[in-house]
């Protein structure tokens, strides 16, 4: 099959990142996969790196463009989802609101339309009618989580087919766990309110100030300079800077908790990813989540913006060895359960059964 994904961008993100293994693993089973984002010259990429095809306003960058991501398909870019800049296909997948509502307009010659889902994403775009409106639209639509299914069924009257993402097993995986004291907290820095990094660093705080001792350890895309992030924390914070691959997983290893504060997420690959490492969980509920974070069986669930009862759950792990042990080990196991190939083949036949 000839397979374009559309996406937004390729900067680094949990859904882009998806998308990207999903477009090459799709190459690998021998289908012909191309990738392609609006604008010119986009700033984030090498400039070492750019390949000056222009050809009618078009580019397209080496794969290793994507510096943060094992990456075997050329970036295309276009001025714009206008179809003399889109190829011809098979199926069509456009990844976000933006690139849905580009989308919709586009002659039948360019693909069978499938929307894949990865947040709801009404609830915090700025545009939050104009994403509303994507989800009625007449694609195919994959969600990754369950509560995206309920979320499409119950506000738009929508049905979907869930593909939870899974983690790569190969990349996120430790073996042995090697446990810290003080305790190891992990969380994403995120300059998103909706990310809840300013409630899970109050939370860290609280345990502190009751005696517990627990350090944290951040990573993030943005902020370089990480003296506001402990300023802001009021202790000493640990900062690593856009980090992926296997700098990714030796932070995600060398931690024991992974704190997740989110007010929601439409799944949490960090969280996913930290567990495969063995870290236990401290979530609120997300929503996404759900698909992974069972309370007192692979990890300790809160509401969103309860500081306090992330307080308490981060407290109950950092003390209790037992049930730290335990939830990691369940949580492992759980992350288990989603298997790369098995999404994979269950993708094509979705794709050749809507041709």
């Amino acid at each position: 099959m000839k397979i374009v994904f559309l996406l937004p961008h390729v900067r680094i993100s949990g859904g882009v990142k998806a998308l990207l293994e999903y477009a090459n693993r799709l190459q690998g089973m021998g289908h012909g996969v191309r990738l392609i984002v609006p604008g010119r010259k986009p700033k984030w990429y090498r400039p070492d790196l750019w390949l000056k095809t222009w050809a009618g306003g078009t580019s397209v960058l080496p794969p290793e463009s994507v510096d943060w991501f094992y990456n075997r398909i050329p970036v295309e870019t276009v001025p714009d989802f206008h179809p003399k800049f889109l190829p011809d296909a098979d199926v069509l997948v456009a990844s976000s609101w933006q690139t849905a509502a580009a989308a919709a307009s586009l002659p039948d010659s360019k693909g069978r339309k499938f929307y894949f889902i990865q947040h709801h994403e009404s609830l915090w775009t700025r545009d939050a009618e104009k994403a509303r409106r994507t989800y009625t639209l007449p694609f195919a639509k994959i969600v990754i989580s369950t509560w995206l299914k309920e979320v499409l069924a119950q506000t738009y009257g929508q049905e979907s087919q869930v593909f939870v993402t899974p983690v790569d097993r190969e990349l996120f995986d430790v073996g042995e766990k090697t446990w810290n004291r003080p305790r190891r907290i992990c969380l994403l820095h995120h300059d998103y309110d909706w990310k809840g990094f300013a409630d899970g660093i109050a939370a860290v705080r609280r345990v502190r100030e009751r005696g517990l001792k627990a350090t944290a350890v951040v990573f993030g895309e943005k902020a370089v300079d990480a003296e506001p992030i402990r300023r802001a924390a009021g202790f000493d914070v640990e900062y690593h800077y856009r980090p992926a691959g296997e700098r990714l997983r030796s932070i995600y290893a060398g931690c024991d908790i992974y704190l997740c504060p989110s007010w929601h997420e439409g799944l949490g690959m960090p969280a996913m990813e930290a567990m495969a490492c063995r870290c236990a969980l401290a979530t609120t509920d997300t929503g996404g989540c759900r698909d992974y974070a069972i309370h007192g069986r692979t990890a300790l669930v809160s509401q969103p913006r309860d500081v306090e009862g992330l307080a308490k759950n981060l407290s109950a792990l950092v003390s209790d060895e037992r049930l730290l042990r335990e939830l990691s080990e369940n949580g492992y196991r759980k992350i288990q359960e989603f298997r790369w190939e098995d999404n994979c083949r269950e993708l094509v036949r979705l794709f050749e059964r809507s041709l």
